[in-house]
């Protein structure tokens, strides 16, 4: 997963160390825009036809030929990302190959550029098709290349329309797509110092880039149990901002989703390790442990996290098998009944024709007369 460094200006620009660090950086940024050059005709006209195609690429074609078709609209504040985006479209052309990744920054442009209903459509329908942490990771990996500077303008506008949509009908997806894009580039250790007031969490919402906004949440994806993000999200109710606070929490639930995948594979990894060491099979070592080899197998998969008592249980298991010289046999076939297993006692028998009365006319064997 990139990082934001990862833009081709980063390294010119010292890393922001608090909120007023990155207002500094964004009025400074360098004020590059200019308006579109490129004249978009002949693209256009590729990827429509490109578009009408019987093919699978067709749906990613489509998405790429209606933001072309809005070139005209386009203001001066988009020209350096436009003819970055367009470039690319010229380089990879319809290449099948590259057919995701230019309807995917296809629509990510046309939402910051346009924000027209039918980008928000397209976005449904990518993440449908895509899976959303696939499109975000898409998403963010492509925008590197058209985007002007480091602070990420273009995702910083896409995002803000993206969570502005909200509650519309056609814009469904729109909430969980922009906090998984807030999600991509991440690093839990690198954070900002935390939002105290309502105050700043409105110049976050209102100013903040995107780059700002995921050291922020880096706290958030350390620890999404936490409550933090209660607290950014009760906050963004006070300023009468609920969109960016549903944003907050959609973007905890993923953290909490993460986290849970890892934390099972990291438990399906130590009770292999646990199996290992003991030097037994799988079934002799679910014998051990008082499992059946079926539930181990989905313990060892990561399909079934064990409780905490049988982690216990199937650590000390192992230690056991390991240190000690423990002779793992299959138990015999047949057991001795009862009956066979009895032995005459003092010489006698156990053959009931040979026993002698008792008192009360019962015959009685030489054990009961004992």
């Amino acid at each position: 997963m990139s990082t934001p460094s990862s833009h081709p200006d980063a390294d010119r620009l010292p890393q922001p160390t608090s909120l007023a660090d990155y207002r500094a950086r964004a009025d400074a940024a360098p004020e590059t825009w200019s308006p579109p050059s490129a004249d978009v005709t002949e693209l256009l006209t590729r990827f429509g036809r490109a578009a009408d195609a019987q093919e699978p690429a067709a749906v990613y074609h489509r998405v790429v030929a209606s933001v072309l078709a809005r070139a005209p609209r386009l203001t001066d504040e988009h020209g350096v990302g436009w003819t970055r985006y367009v470039g690319l479209l010229e380089r990879h052309g319809t290449n099948p190959k590259a057919a995701v990744n230019c309807g995917v920054l296809s629509n990510l442009v046309g939402i910051a550029a346009f924000g027209d209903a039918l980008d928000f459509v397209a976005l449904a329908g990518l993440a449908d098709r895509l899976g959303s942490p696939r499109l975000a990771a898409v998403q963010h990996r492509t925008a590197r290349f058209v985007e002007p500077d480091p602070t990420f303008p273009l995702t910083t506008v896409a995002i803000r329309r993206m969570v502005g949509a909200a509650g519309h009908p056609v814009a469904a997806r729109s909430i969980d797509a922009a906090a998984a894009l807030l999600l991509e580039g991440v690093e839990p250790d690198e954070f900002l110092p935390l939002v105290r007031t309502r105050a700043e969490l409105l110049g976050l919402i209102d100013t903040g880039s995107v780059l700002e906004w995921r050291h922020h949440l880096a706290m958030i994806a350390a620890n999404p149990w936490s409550p933090y993000a209660a607290h950014l999200a009760g906050l963004a109710d006070q300023v009468d901002r609920p969109q960016a606070g549903l944003a907050i929490e959609r973007a905890a639930d993923l953290c909490r989703g993460q986290h849970r995948e890892r934390e099972r594979e990291q438990v399906a990894e130590q009770v292999r390790r646990l199996v290992e060491a003991s030097g037994v099979s799988q079934r002799q070592f679910a014998q051990w442990a008082g499992t059946s080899p079926s539930r181990l197998s989905t313990y060892l998969s990561g399909a079934v996290t064990p409780a905490a008592t049988l982690m216990l249980r199937m650590t000390r298991t192992s230690r056991l098998l390991r240190e000690r010289d423990v002779t793992v046999a299959p138990p015999p076939e047949s057991e001795p009944s009862w009956g066979a297993a009895r032995t005459p006692v003092d010489g006698g028998t156990t053959d009931p024709a040979e026993r002698v009365p008792g008192t009360l006319g019962r015959r009685r064997s030489h054990l009961s007369a004992v």
